[in-house]
This record gives structure tokens, sequence and C-alpha cells, in this order.
């Protein structure tokens, strides 16, 4: 349900920036991709060229080549529930259905929390067009729905060692990002955090034989 506020915060920016309402249910319902759909609004109003669209899509979403490593989508059956898996599959979804409990969930039930999820936001998208332009602290959500799935991720897998590589990798990525190459944080820590946790992985299989 927290997909609610989201969604109004982007229909509440979308109809503050002066586009037509109703690209507010169609970006919902075709992209459905969170963070990208805010950016968008600001490249329909700048009338960015498409391959600068699709470069920057490509560098805000680069996480879900990531999200792909691990997401259950050998439990949805067939193609059609597995090609909506895919597209469906933001950072949210993500983060409940491949942490305890929620690694546990059914094809079925995968399939039925993305439908919800996907139904609040395009519900909040639309709640976004009645609501004042003066009412502030929606965008709030997003990062507060970040803290909690991080928290519960932590909860979850009890690795102190998985949080300090994480917090390690981000550190990197920032000092990347601000002395090195401009923009490049997700892709750095992202990077960094996959070949470290690969290198553990390792090391323990090499332990354990």
């Amino acid at each position: 349900m927290a997909y609610i506020p989201l969604g109004v915060a982007f229909g509440v920016l979308l109809t503050a920036s002066g586009v037509n309402w109703y690209w507010a249910p169609l970006s919902t319902l075709l992209i459905y991709a969170g963070s990208i759909e805010f950016l968008a609004v600001g490249f329909m109003v700048a009338g960015l060229p498409l391959y600068q669209v699709a470069f920057a899509s490509l560098i805000v979403n680069f996480r879900h080549i990531f999200y792909g490593l691990s997401f259950p989508i050998g439990r949805l059956r067939g193609r059609v529930r597995k090609a909506y898996g895919v597209f469906a599959l933001t950072d949210e979804t993500y983060g409940i259905t491949s942490a305890c409990p929620g690694a546990h969930l059914t094809g079925r039930q995968i399939t039925v929390v993305q439908v919800v999820s996907h139904a609040w936001w395009f519900l909040g998208a639309l709640l976004g067009q009645v609501v004042p332009e003066s009412v502030k602290g929606f965008e709030f959500a997003l990062t507060a729905m970040f803290l909690t799935l991080a928290v519960n991720a932590v909860r979850s897998s009890r690795s102190a060692a998985l949080v300090l590589l994480a917090l390690g990798a981000g550190a990197v990525g920032y000092v990347v990002d601000r002395y090195v190459v401009g923009e490049s944080f997700l892709i750095v820590s992202l990077l960094l955090y996959v070949g470290l946790i690969s290198v553990t992985y390792r090391k323990d299989e090499e332990a354990a034989e």
C-alpha cells in the first residue's frame, strides 16, 4: 500500500509540470519503473531526444540486471506470467520476494504481489490528479519504503559481513561518483558489491570442501 503515496507524488509532479493528466495512468501501466517514471516527467517537459532518454533509463535501471540473478522466476509458470514477472519487477517487489519469508512464496503468490503492487501504483497516480500541489511530503514515501526493506533484509540475513560489504561498496561508489565519474554511484556500488560477495561465496565454498 506504500505505492499509493508514491503514485500520488508522481501524479502531483506530473500535473504540476504541465503534462496532460492522462500520462499518469498510461505511464504507470506501460512504464511502471518507479524512479525512472519521475525522471520521465522532466524528459517530456525538456523534450529530450530518444537516445538520451534510453541512456538515462539504462543508467537508472541498471540495478535490475542484478535483481535478475536471484529473482525466483523459475516459480512462475507459463510465458505470460514470466513475462509479467520481469516487467513488474520493482525494487520493492524484489525485496519482498527474494528475502525471508517472501523467499518461500509460490509462483502464484509472487504474481499476486506484483499485480496488487501495480494496481496500488496506478490508483495512486490517479489520486494524485486531485491532490493540491501545495501538499508536500509524499516524496519521502520512497525513502521510507527503501529503509524498511533494508531493515527487513538485514534482519532476515543476520549477516554483519554483508552489511559491511554493502556499506564499503557504497562508500567507494560515492567517492568515484564525486571525484572521478559523475552519476556513476549506482553502477560502481553494485558492481563492486556483487564482486565482493562473489569472492566471499567462493571462499566459503572452498572452506566447506
